[in-house]
């Protein structure tokens, strides 16, 4: 649960404490997909996982109608995870998010309907702005920036920032940053 930890700690960093903290819906939603991908990649004994699954299914249907957030179980999230605020945020089984990503609500990290297989790869420090969509199998380098109401259907370098539709690249890191942050 220290992955859980670092997200608490994320949350704390953006200034939310105390009762202001554990209040927050996003950090519930978090902690639900925390729980069901420790279950689904630890597989504890019978005896532990069954209660624990079945709390979890009931948890994860409620973040996905009461918050409209779906972070599946299958999904590899990285520690550090920062949503902005809840609703509308769709994390398909097969994306991977690096650390300290940030999401706004109405995000989408999906796979393509036009035929193309595979989910986006984030990298780390990676933001993504309200209403974006990122389809297919991409790669956001680290430190990329994501736009509002932007659709991502191509690799993004790292560092750099993304609008519109489909998503064009209107600013890049200085190529020594860019050498540095990578995605591998």
């Amino acid at each position: 649960m220290s992955v859980f930890a670092a997200d608490v700690a994320r949350y704390r960093t953006k200034g939310y404490h105390g009762k202001e903290l554990w209040l927050e819906p996003a950090l519930w939603a978090i902690a639900c997909y925390r729980l069901a991908n420790w279950l689904h990649v630890s597989r504890p004994m019978v005896l532990v996982r069954v209660p624990l699954k079945l709390a979890s299914y009931v948890a994860s249907k409620w973040c996905e109608v009461v918050m409209e957030m779906c972070l599946d179980a299958h999904a590899t999230i990285g520690p550090g995870l920062y949503i902005g605020h809840i609703g509308g945020v769709h994390i398909n089984p097969h994306a991977v998010l690096g650390r300290n990503c940030d999401l706004a609500h109405r995000v989408t990290i999906g796979t393509s309907a036009m035929g193309r297989e595979g989910a986006p790869v984030l990298g780390d420090d990676v933001y993504i702005g309200t209403g974006a969509t990122l389809v297919g199998k991409i790669k956001i380098g680290n430190g990329a920036k994501i736009a509002a109401n932007t659709l991502v259907i191509s690799n993004v370098p790292a560092g750099a920032t993304v609008i519109g539709v489909p998503g064009r690249i209107i600013l890049r890191a200085p190529v020594a940053a860019a050498e540095k942050i990578d995605v591998e």
